[in-house]
């Protein structure tokens, strides 16, 4: 029976849906877990068992069915825009149930030996991994810095899994007698040994340490010259020779070194090619192999760390462009208000020094709070109104001022100098430039964490050409800056006059 178009198109859009990024990637650690865990018994068979493999896939899927769902939940609430504190511990708390409290009491209930639940064990491992890497990519996002973030740097990494390489390897050899001379290698600990034979384990730790060091020279040289010196100046031929011909000299000397070693004083010694011949080919093949591996990761990751720090230096760019709109916004409220004083003294009106009162309050709000990236609503209408007021004084006797104002304002949270270049245009456009009767009218309304603003004035019936202000364009580049697209600007003619009306969405205040 064929499906229908209509039906195969939604569910490839479901599909897609499904496979999102932000969807899949937080289940990786389990889903992982769970593949290796299904396909583990398979490894040890000489052919393949289907029979046996799909229902053992099925009952691992189903073990690990708590854990799949603690790290969905988890991942829903990082996707929320502001989740409630109820919410939060309720996720957290499902959280610990699922990642610690199950493995737990699976381990403890003794129906099946430990070996048979390791997987339960290693993904609340790999999910504490996971969001620890998904906060540090989240503070880099937000370009927050810490003295630990080298942690997170490839030499770091490398340098910690070599170092837990080395102990490894020199707890396991200390476990049994005699070290490499038994092949292959028993895969335990005897801690009894470890404590009794400390000069021993310090002596394969030594060892082993060569060989990180080894290691980690060959990497070393691999990123900081021959990657950023040779491929960044002279291009892939020359890289590619030129590393080559270091393997081709080196890699006898090395293994010759590394034959030195005491422990290397067997049958087999821990070597690549395993045996005396510093020439083997199997050392230079092994060297080879190790430039080949981690020349394309170190391309990817210096790649990655070059985005962020364009990325981090864009951010910065944008800030110094939005802080530049504010003080450019700043001194045209200031030129009008010094006009509006100006006028007042002309007449030695006896309401100039209130004006100047109001002027020093307007001038300390746009210092202190004009550079600061957040303000409250509140804070902003109260330097609404003082503009206001200040207007009035002068103008009471032809303007009429309507104005409606929201409630518990100080909840939300807003970019400030944000609002005022609307009633600047208002006052400037449909109030000083005429003596006739004019109307203002201005409405703050919300809706959730929503704010609209509507401001709306009567236009003189002979007005005169001028050139266009750059107020304007300015509000509507900052809109840009701190909203993207997730605002609307809207001006025109309407009855009333001129209307001008904002929508943007405010951040909770958390306090």
């Amino acid at each position: 029976m064929k499906l229908p178009a209509a039906f195969t198109f939604k569910a490839a859009l479901t599909l897609k849906a499904a496979l999102k990024p932000e969807i899949v990637f937080p289940l990786m650690p389990v889903l992982l877990v769970w593949l290796w865990a299904s396909l583990q018994p398979q490894m040890k068979l000489y052919d393949a068992n289907w029979s046996l493999f799909w229902p053992q896939a099925g009952l691992l899927l189903l073990q690990c069915m708590p854990l799949l769902l603690a790290q969905a939940l988890l991942s829903w609430l990082h996707n929320q825009v502001t989740p409630s504190r109820l919410t939060n511990s309720f996720v957290l708390l499902f959280w610990g149930v699922g990642m610690l409290v199950y493995p737990a009491v699976a381990l403890l209930a003794g129906n099946a030996k430990p070996q048979g639940l390791s997987h339960l064990l290693l993904a609340p491992g790999l999910s504490l991994l996971y969001w620890l890497h998904f906060w540090y990519q989240r503070r880099l996002q937000q370009g927050s810095h810490s003295r630990w973030q080298w942690l997170f740097s490839l030499d770091a990494v490398l340098l910690m899994l070599l170092l837990a390489w080395t102990i490894g390897w020199a707890f396991l050899l200390v476990s049994h007698q005699p070290g490499f001379a038994q092949q292959p290698v028993p895969i335990r600990f005897d801690w009894q040994r470890l404590l009794q034979n400390p000069g021993l384990f310090l002596s394969y730790l030594c060892q082993f340490s060569v060989l990180a060091a080894t290691m980690w020279a060959s990497y070393w040289l691999n990123r900081y010259w021959l990657i950023r010196c040779i491929l960044a100046q002279y291009g892939l031929l020359p890289f590619v020779l030129i590393s080559l011909t270091l393997i081709l000299l080196c890699y006898p000397l090395l293994a010759m070194l590394l034959l030195q070693l005491p422990m290397n004083a067997v049958e087999v010694p821990a070597v690549p090619a395993g045996g005396p011949n510093p020439f083997d080919w199997y050392n230079f093949f092994f060297m080879f192999m190790q430039w080949l591996l981690t020349t394309p990761l170190i391309l990817a990751f210096d790649r990655q760390q070059q985005e962020k720090n364009l990325a981090q230096i864009q951010h910065r760019q944008v800030q110094t462009e939005l802080l530049l709109l504010q003080q450019q916004i700043n001194p045209h409220f200031l030129f009008n208000t010094l006009n509006n004083l100006y006028a007042l003294c002309l007449v030695q009106s006896e309401q100039a020094p209130t004006l100047i009162l109001r002027l020093a309050d307007l001038l300390r709000y746009v210092v202190y709070q004009g550079s600061q990236p957040l303000v409250t609503l509140q804070q902003e209408i109260n330097y609404l109104q003082d503009y206001l007021a200040l207007q009035q004084l002068r103008v009471s006797n032809k303007t009429e001022l309507s104005l409606s104002l929201p409630e518990h304002a100080d909840h939300y949270l807003l970019p400030p100098l944000l609002l005022i270049m609307l009633v600047e245009n208002a006052y400037k456009h449909g109030v000083e430039s005429t003596a006739e009767p004019s109307k203002v009218k201005i409405q703050l309304q919300l809706q959730g964490n929503r704010l609209i603003f509507i401001c709306e004035n009567t236009v003189p019936s002979q007005k005169n050409a001028g050139p266009a202000g750059i107020g304007l364009e300015n509000l509507r580049r900052r809109l840009q800056l701190c909203y993207g697209n997730n605002y609307t600007l809207s001006s025109a003619a309407t009855a009333f006059g001129w209307c001008a009306e904002l929508t943007i969405k405010l951040e909770q205040n958390p306090c």
